[in-house]
C-alpha cells in the first residue's frame, strides 16, 4: 500500500522539496500552504503521517496539531526554524507530535524519520487495540 503523507508549509520551496523527497521514497504526497488548508485536506482524506512547520498564517502549526490530535492518532512530524523559545521535547510533548527536526536538517534523516513513524503507525494499526479485542480475535 502506497503511504499517504500531507507537507504542510507556507514555504513553496520547502514543500516542494520535501515532497519530491518522499516521493523519490514512494509515498503519495499532498500539499497545504497553511494550517487551514491543511485540517481541510487532513478531514477530506486522512493521511498516515502529517509533516507540518509551525510558523504559518492562517492556521499555525500548534493549532493544526492541536485539531488532528483531537479527530486522530496519525504520527505528527514537526518541522520548522522556530522553536519559539521552547525546546524540541518540551514542544513535541506539548502538541502531541511523534518526532520534531529543527532545519535546517538532511533529507535522508528525514526520509528516514518518516519511515519510522510510518511502520510504527502501521504496526499499531495491526495490533488489537486492548486485552478485549484480543482475547475476542483468539475465541473468534
Amino acid at each position: 500500500m502506497i503511504p499517504k503523507i500531507l507537507v504542510v508549509d507556507n514555504n513553496d520551496s520547502i514543500t516542494l522539496l520535501l515532497s519530491l523527497t518522499l516521493k523519490t521514497e514512494g509515498c503519495d504526497v499532498e500539499t497545504a500552504a497553511d494550517g487551514m488548508e491543511a485540517f481541510q485536506k487532513f478531514q477530506l482524506n486522512e493521511p498516515e503521517v502529517l509533516v507540518t512547520d509551525l510558523v504559518m498564517p492562517e492556521m499555525d502549526g500548534q493549532e493544526l496539531c492541536r485539531r488532528v490530535r483531537k479527530i486522530s492518532g496519525v504520527p505528527i512530524l514537526i518541522i520548522t526554524g522556530d522553536l519559539g523559545g521552547h525546546n524540541d521535547a518540551d514542544t513535541q510533548r506539548h502538541l502531541g507530535a511523534n518526532g520534531y527536526l529543527t532545519m535546517p536538517f538532511d533529507l535522508e534523516v528525514f526520509a528516514a524519520q518518516v519511515k519510522s513513524l510510518l511502520t510504527n503507525w502501521r504496526e499499531s494499526q495491526s495490533r488489537p487495540q486492548s486485552l478485549d479485542d484480543e482475547a475476542e480475535s483468539i475465541s473468534s
